[in-house]
């Protein structure tokens, strides 16, 4: 597989234009620039729900695009491009419930398919890149906001070196699981083979 050498039209990075990328030509694009997170709402949503509601409008990303094509030894040729994330966003700690700035960076690659058909048959257990139908009005806003959004923390929480709080304490919780535990040991001091005979009933 080698890579055809054709000449590369630098892309308008403009937010009209990232929502209609002429991807069915096979021209070659490269485009590189700065996102607000005000202009990617569903993002600022789910941020919203990760942290203390921020004022989001001095957050961005930094992305660039760039494509090629791999012609292939019987003769085809497949179009892939390559998108590069990087985006630092507020978020709250679950541990100790304090403000943090994330940091998340992202290289996904894909392959255009000319037909939906080609897109559901792409195989599943490919960890390198994924399929993706091309069009001439190609939704590269969209699919931004979806990489990003598939790669968002689901339980936020700082590096352990420098979170300030170990565990959330739930007065009560914490308490009642305590004491089972003594509970526990306390018997098993006491009669570990009947402690033994329980676990083989339990099960």
């Amino acid at each position: 597989m080698t890579r055809k050498h054709t000449p590369v039209k630098e892309l308008n990075a403009s937010l009209s234009s990232l929502a209609q990328v002429d991807f069915k030509s096979g021209q070659l694009l490269h485009g590189k620039g700065f996102l607000n997170l005000m202009d990617l709402p569903r993002i600022v949503d789910e941020l919203n729900k990760r942290s203390l509601g921020d004022n989001f409008s001095d957050q961005g990303l930094v992305w660039e695009l760039h494509s090629w094509i791999d012609e292939l030894p019987g003769g085809g040729e497949e179009y892939r491009i390559q998108l590069t994330l990087d985006l630092l966003y507020p978020l709250e700690c679950q541990r100790c419930l304090k403000p943090f700035l994330d940091e998340l960076h992202l290289v996904s690659q894909f392959i255009m398919k000319d037909s939906l058909e080609d897109v559901e048959n792409f195989p599943l257990d490919n960890d390198d890149e994924d399929a993706l139908l091309a069009s001439p009005q190609f939704q590269l806003l969209e699919l931004i906001e979806d990489e990003i959004l598939l790669n968002l923390p689901l339980i936020p929480k700082h590096p352990p070196e420098v979170c300030e709080s170990k565990m959330i304490y739930v007065p009560g919780v914490v308490d009642g699981i305590e004491e089972n535990i003594h509970n526990e040991a306390e018997n098993l001091s006491k009669n570990p083979f009947a402690s033994l005979k329980k676990l083989k009933f339990d099960a």
